[in-house]
């Protein structure tokens, strides 16, 4: 079945993704949005430098770290969309809320350039280039993203991992509420309250679900197997199936379906 992987990330062993592409061409996976994050090797320059390699295959997420004045934050935004890039990237565990007012001027220009935004939510790993540093999920859930995409229909949110484990409930609700609020299922959390078969899950709108991975791999097949039965044993049908791993990503992406 043809995919499109929502949530990838660069790779500094291969610079241009040219391994990986070819690695998507096995699996029958048709493009990917990769997403800048805050660490010094896979920033915004090498989501950038990959996407000029393959375009129509990666598309770019730039990354942007709402503790920065408002006009870096605007002038990072409006480069990256003149490069062509579809989404913005936040990882609100850095410590901002994205639902404070004074980010509203930033939210303005997200929907006039016509972004995306594609935020980590959730919890994440204590180790690593993660250690010890002073991250927190208490502003990174789905409900934090509520007022602006109130106010700001024309941005696509997309929550990351599901909206994460104890906070799951916010995707359920929002996605089912806003049209323009969507989730991907990457793994962990993505994975895990389906693995689980958490209350509210039966009743989703397959039409907001994404497929995300966080960079499959040769792994891609294994994965497109256990949502494929997954889904059917919960009662889905093909048609929730092509939503999921194509159909809704090539809207957003302004992929010819």
């Amino acid at each position: 079945m043809k995919k499109i992987d929502i949530h990838a990330h660069a790779i500094p062993s291969d610079p241009t993704m040219d391994r990986y592409v070819s690695i998507m061409d096995r699996h029958e996976v048709s493009a990917a949005l990769v997403h800048g994050i805050p660490e010094e090797r896979r920033d915004n320059p090498d989501v950038l430098r990959a996407v000029k390699a393959h375009p129509g295959r990666l598309f770019g997420s730039v990354h942007v770290d709402l503790r920065d004045p408002r006009e870096e934050c605007v002038e990072a935004v409006k480069r990256y969309a003149g490069e062509g890039f579809r989404s913005i990237k936040l990882f609100p565990n850095l410590g901002f809320d994205p639902n404070d007012e004074q980010f509203e001027p930033f939210w303005q220009v997200v929907e006039d350039l016509a972004l995306l935004c594609f935020s980590h939510c959730g919890w994440i790993t204590n180790g690593g280039t993660w250690a010890r540093r002073r991250l927190s999920s208490l502003t990174a859930t789905p409900f934090h993203f509520e007022l602006p995409a109130r106010r700001f229909p024309g941005i696509r949110f997309i929550f990351g991992h599901f909206g994460g484990g104890a906070s799951y409930l916010e995707t359920v609700t929002l996605i089912s509420r806003l049209p323009n609020a969507f989730a991907d299922t990457c793994p962990g959390w993505g994975r895990w309250v389906f693995e689980q078969r958490m209350p509210g899950l039966s009743g989703l709108d397959f039409r907001h679900v994404l497929f995300g991975t966080d960079n499959a791999g040769e792994e891609y097949s294994e994965y497109e197997k256990w949502w494929t039965e997954t889904f059917l044993s919960m009662g889905r049908t093909e048609e929730d199936l092509r939503f999921y791993f194509y159909e809704n990503a090539a809207s957003l992406l302004g992929i010819h379906v």
